[in-house]
């Protein structure tokens, strides 16, 4: 079961996240500070919920290894704002 999954449930009067990584085999609430987020509306839970599916996604996989920060050192270093860019050769 390597799958990522996120829904909303009415846990303690009041509607939360959860989202299920594939390296994790339970469902983690989507905190707020050191507290679990309470939304008014399901809606609004499974909005949270893929968000944050989407930054776990987006920031914690893509910066795995060595390779993906080289990777950015060398585009901040080819697209810094206000100067020219800088080429890098590759051997």
């Amino acid at each position: 079961m390597n799958h990522f999954h996120a829904k909303a449930e009415f846990i303690d009067g009041a509607w939360r996240a959860l989202v299920r990584y594939c390296h994790k085999a339970d469902y983690l609430q989507v905190l707020s500070g050191a507290r679990p987020a309470a939304y008014a509306s399901r809606e609004k839970a499974l909005i949270a919920a893929y968000q944050a599916q989407e930054k776990h996604l987006n920031g914690t996989i893509r910066a795995f290894g060595d390779k993906a920060l080289a990777a950015r050192a060398d585009a901040e270093k080819l697209f810094r704002p206000g100067k020219k860019p800088v080429v890098v050769e590759r051997a």
